[in-house]
């Protein structure tokens, strides 16, 4: 992380115990594709036996300043057509920082993944409460559908942590959204765009989860549009819908 890029924690700090925050991006938390010499991708191809140039890491994060931790995470794709030729996606964590990681202690396979660009690809350190963190994802991955005729886009948003008890990281909460495009038949056509998920992290306890979605359905021939908030709450070990 970049000395001058401001933590999640201090921005908290800034706005104030009442504030939801933004948990977008901050400079620095984000990596653009790698080569596949990066430490991380050696790493990966010797667990799964894979070929270096079959492995891009999309992009690494530290931890928070206030965890005093020396580990770190990254999301990394394998594409070597091993699972019918479609590209698998990991959180992986590590021990030490991602520029010299000592091994890989956990990884979590995602459900969506690029085959092709990861622009829009984020991976960040989010605090969810005073005294707990975890790994904010955001993926998309876009594909041809045949039957459909048309074009299918998939977001994955993502929070994946550990609570008491637990050994490996897991997902805390998910929402993935869906736009498709036909090219013969536009009644069927339909878009979800989501937001960054807004955490409240001012108590002990996480609080809940707001993320604003922009939709559009077709009713007729007209396109009929939307703005959305889902909520969710901190329900023992994970979110749950509100």
């Amino acid at each position: 992380m970049k000395a001058k890029s401001m933590s999640a924690a201090a921005l908290l700090h800034v706005a104030g115990p009442l504030a939801l925050v933004l948990l977008a991006p901050q400079p620095g938390q984000a990596a653009k594709p790698s080569a596949a010499g990066h430490p991380v991708a050696k790493l990966l191809a010797e667990a799964e036996s894979a070929n270096l140039r079959d492995i891009t890491v999309i992009a690494v994060a530290e931890p928070l300043e206030r965890e005093h931790s020396s580990g770190s995470a990254a999301l990394v794709r394998l594409d070597d057509g091993r699972d019918g030729g479609l590209p698998n996606c990991w959180l992986v964590e590590l021990a030490g920082r991602s520029s010299a990681p000592g091994k890989i202690d956990a990884k979590m396979r995602l459900s969506v993944c690029p085959g092709g660009s990861t622009k829009g690809a984020q991976l960040v350190r989010a605090p969810l409460s005073k005294a707990m963190e975890a790994w904010q994802v955001r993926l998309e991955q876009i594909r041809y559908d045949s039957k459909g005729g048309g074009s299918e886009q998939s977001i994955l948003w993502g929070l994946y942590g550990k609570t008491q008890g637990d050994t490996e990281a897991r997902a805390l909460w998910e929402r993935t959204s869906t736009t498709f495009k036909s090219r013969t038949d536009p009644t069927v056509n339909q878009s979800e765009v989501c937001q960054a998920p807004q955490l409240d992290a001012t108590g002990q306890e996480p609080g809940p989860i707001a993320i604003q979605c922009d939709t559009e359905t077709t009713l007729g021939k007209l396109p009929k549009r939307a703005k959305q908030t889902f909520r969710s709450v901190w329900s023992g070990n994970r979110y749950i819908a509100q």
